[in-house]
């Protein structure tokens, strides 16, 4: 039991010697979820302002190690071309083959997301911001 103490203590004293690096990480953490977020934001109101809608296909579901799954949407672009992409929503379960309305960037097309859903895009950012708050938080807080 002696040694699980040990390895705390010693985790504690690195701890107490580097709370610098520990809110610099939390600092850091915390203001890249936030600006990835307001890059999404601002690519959303770009698209759906500059972009152009079109018919996709939900192809498959990406069961990944993260706790949700999120569909995967093939369209063609004004030229014909096809593309894919991670939709970044919860999967509300449409079965593959699905029907869906994207919006894509014409002169980007690999810029797209999934028409609709105002509820899960709103609860995806608004959660991740209070996450990257709660690691900015925490760096101001530790001292």
């Amino acid at each position: 039991m002696s040694g699980g103490t040990d390895a705390y203590s010693a985790i504690y004293a690195w701890l107490a010697e580097n709370l610098h690096l520990l809110r610099l990480l939390f600092l850091v953490v915390g203001i890249g979820l936030a600006l990835t977020t307001i890059w999404r934001l601002w690519r959303d109101a770009m698209l759906r302002r500059l972009g152009k809608s079109t018919e996709g296909r939900i192809v498959r579901v990406s069961t990944s190690s993260d706790s949700y799954d999120t569909a995967i949407i093939r369209f063609a672009d004004g030229d014909g071309r096809t593309h894919e992409f991670d939709s970044e929503l919860l999967h509300a379960g449409e079965p593959i083959g699905t029907t869906v309305e994207v919006r894509y960037d014409p002169r980007n097309p690999h810029r797209a997301h999934l028409v609709g859903r105002p509820l899960g895009r709103i609860s995806l950012y608004a959660s991740t911001l209070i996450v990257a708050a709660g690691f900015v938080f925490f760096a101001m807080v530790l001292m």
